[in-house]
């Protein structure tokens, strides 16, 4: 007759977190550290854990300050651009300005030649 097989364990107790699970399994294992080492391991556990907060503090204000410089150098961009603009406008306007002033010119001393013309008579 055959045997019955022993039903699976699922491992599911309830809602559980992984810290937990770690630690049981931790403590599940088998070693001949002792407990002083143990404790020291974790401490360096939590000093490494509060260096990886930090680290990501600081990635979030460089990522932050970047995004800013990013936005400030836009800006300066797009008003510089701007103000060349408005440079080229005003450089257009002053050489028109001056291209009238000398067809001006030109009239006058047509118009002075031709009063000097008449003179002569």
């Amino acid at each position: 007759m055959p045997g019955k097989k022993a039903p699976k364990a699922t491992g599911k107790k309830g809602p559980r977190n992984a810290e937990d699970d770690a630690r049981e399994k931790a403590n599940a294992v088998d070693d001949i550290m002792d407990d002083e080492y143990k404790k020291n391991l974790r401490k360096e556990c939590r000093k490494l854990e509060e260096m990886i907060k930090n680290e990501d503090k600081l990635a979030y204000m460089y990522n932050d300050e970047r995004i800013r410089i990013s936005y400030f150098w836009m800006v300066g961009k797009k008003e510089l651009e701007d103000k060349d603009a408005e440079l080229r406008n005003k450089n257009r306007e002053l050489q028109d300005l001056k291209e009238k002033q000398q067809i001006e010119i030109k009239i006058y001393m047509q118009r002075l030649m031709h009063l000097m013309f008449q003179n002569t008579d």
